[in-house]
């Protein structure tokens, strides 16, 4: 086993290009890359792995991170949507410019 003492490491690329890539489908690759910087100004993603210890215990730790921040953001926007929805339906033009001044 050459990587039992971690000795091949994975660079900062690879691992920016495989979350990105797990999450293609889920959000805008912008806003993954966001959530990466952010996390790695929070030390949640430390600038160096090994191919190993990324694979077996940190990269499933990042995956449900990242998609909690996507869940939440998700969430968040529904409910905005949902507010400017009943916002332009149900109230009066005269009640919405209160609202906003106040």
């Amino acid at each position: 086993m050459l990587d039992y003492y971690g000795s091949i490491t994975k660079s900062f690329d690879e691992i920016d290009s495989e979350l990105i890539n797990h999450f293609k489908n889920k959000a805008n690759q912008s806003y993954i890359k966001e959530i990466i910087k952010n996390l790695k100004k929070e030390n949640i993603i430390l600038n160096s792995y090994s191919i190993s210890g990324w694979n077996m215990f940190h990269k499933s730790n990042i995956l449900l991170t990242i998609d909690e921040k996507i869940l939440i953001k998700t969430k968040k926007n529904n409910q905005k949507l949902k507010t400017v929805y009943c916002l332009q339906n149900y109230l009066n033009d005269d009640i919405i410019y209160r609202i906003f001044n106040k």
